[in-house]
């Protein structure tokens, strides 16, 4: 059953990964088709930058997950750091608590918002707003379920409190 859950959890995590590459690819081209377009043919590509903006929105809200996994998010460790491990890793739950409340109100807006996007359209590529709305409560899932690993993983002594992730200064 583990090593079930672990290929799940792997396959998820790669599909995550394409998911960003290929985002931030129709991101570029679609700007780039809009500058030439625009500067070299005189003419404006109507859906291109609605395109740009949706792929950015999915990837900067999926990439809030990844950035999870890969121990990127902004921390305040040093406090931590200073405590027994016993009771940095006992302030974690309340911490992680806080975190996954937050997800699911995010979530549930989502929810909500996808409810009220089914009754509009895009202004230019004429889609329904719940295709760009669906990536509030999809990338706030995939975020909760890394910071409950994450969480998960110090609570139970399985990793360090303190991340060491993110940019070193020297």
């Amino acid at each position: 059953m583990l090593f079930v859950a672990q290929a799940g959890l792997a396959i998820l995590r790669r599909c995550v990964e394409v998911a960003l590459i290929l985002l931030l690819t129709v991101m570029i081209v679609a700007v780039l088709a809009q500058v030439l377009g625009r500067y070299v043919f005189n003419f404006s590509i109507a859906g291109a930058t609605e395109v740009a903006t949706f792929a950015q929105i999915w990837m900067v809200l999926l990439g809030t997950g990844y950035a999870m996994r890969m121990r990127l998010h902004v921390s305040i460790e040093t406090v931590v750091e200073m405590l027994p491990r016993t009771l940095a890793r006992a302030i974690m739950v309340p911490v992680a608590g806080l975190c996954l409340w937050f997800l699911w109100v995010v979530f549930d807006g989502g929810l909500l918002l996808m409810d009220i996007g089914g009754m509009q359209t895009s202004a230019a590529l004429q889609i329904s707003m719940q295709i760009p709305y669906v990536a509030l409560p999809l990338s706030a899932a995939y975020f909760a379920l890394e910071v409950a690993l994450r969480f998960g993983a110090i609570i139970l002594g399985r990793d360090d409190v303190a991340t060491g992730g993110g940019a070193q200064v020297e």
